[in-house]
């Protein structure tokens, strides 16, 4: 009942951002908006309140390692694939930026942790602690940060990445967070419920914006079909392949870890590298088909890969 809720959540936001972009009494520039309180209070709010299940959750060792390191070697994988690609297609460097963050990204927390608890249990959450905020949160706060400054046309020196990075407010939360959860757990502990709801404005106030920034119109499609295609494909099909060879017959890993770690690998774009494309002014009309196209369709091929998985390890 739980992920249907989840689901539903999904489809009703994405749905009511596309019905209010139509409407005439909608404010020009409320994507935008909500963008801003999403980076700046909902996602800094929500790294407080999961820090202590995160502390929690980390045991230190191979397992730890795998479900830290897929995030991190997924956008590698993302930039080797499509920085080449795209520049021997001809594609804007807007365009290139916005399908490496697009599919170097899974939706590893919002998407992932009720498919997660539909496939596997409450037991696989944990280890999806990890996955999202060692993996997905950091390396989108670091790596995805440099690689939105590159492809925005940012001078790409030492001093302006560090300066972009450390100004980005939900990678700040994440230094403050840990320290204090450390030092002031009762503290925290007392501000936890009010930060987990504010937190929890985030996904459904980053679907509207997506919702109220999708197109499908002919010419959005027709401008965006082979970046489209190409980024989904790796995304949710590629990706997964090469984390399976590399965890399961590289490194030998059949853990419980494994598995989950590799259905994560297979989410739909993260909705949040979608917003960092619109921040830095990408092509945010394909980051948005990429997230509203895939993660409906992320429903059936996670399902999917899920037998795959289960049944090799």
């Amino acid at each position: 009942m739980a992920s249907f809720a989840n689901f539903a959540l999904i489809l009703i936001c994405l749905v009511a951002g596309f019905i209010l972009r139509r409407l005439a009494t909608t404010p020009k520039g409320m994507a935008h908006a909500l963008n801003v309180f999403v980076i700046y209070v909902a996602f800094p709010a929500l790294v407080f309140g999961q820090m202590p299940l995160l502390i929690q959750s980390i045991r230190l060792g191979p397992d730890f390692f795998i479900a830290s390191s897929m995030a991190w070697i997924q956008i590698f994988v993302a930039i080797a694939i499509f920085a080449p690609l795209g520049r021997a297609l001809g594609w804007p460097r807007a365009t290139i930026g916005a399908v490496i963050l697009t599919a170097g990204f899974g939706n590893t927390s919002f998407v992932g942790f009720p498919l997660l608890e539909a496939f596997i249990g409450l037991s696989a959450i944990p280890t999806g602690i990890v996955v999202d905020q060692v993996g997905s949160f950091l390396s989108l706060s670091t790596v995805g940060l440099i690689c939105a400054s590159i492809y925005a046309g940012a001078r790409p020196t030492p001093q302006a990445i560090l300066r972009r990075v450390f100004r980005f407010p939900p990678f700040l939360a994440l230094l403050m967070a840990a320290p204090l959860q450390l030092l002031f757990p009762r503290a925290l502990e007392a501000l936890n419920a009010p930060l987990t709801k504010l937190g929890s404005t985030l996904v459904p106030l980053a679907l509207v914006s997506v919702g109220l920034q999708l197109s499908f119109d002919l010419r959005s499609l027709r401008e965006n079909a082979l970046p489209l295609s190409l980024g989904l494909v790796a995304k949710l099909v590629l990706i997964p392949v090469i984390m399976l060879l590399l965890y399961v017959y590289g490194f030998g890993s059949h853990s419980q870890t494994t598995l989950i770690t590799l259905i994560e690998s297979a989410m739909a774009p993260m909705i949040t590298a979608a917003i960092l494309v619109a921040e830095f002014k990408l092509n945010s009309e394909l980051a948005n088909l990429m997230v509203g196209v895939g993660i409906p369709l992320s429903l059936l091929t996670v399902w999917l890969w899920t037998s795959v998985f289960q049944s090799l390890i």
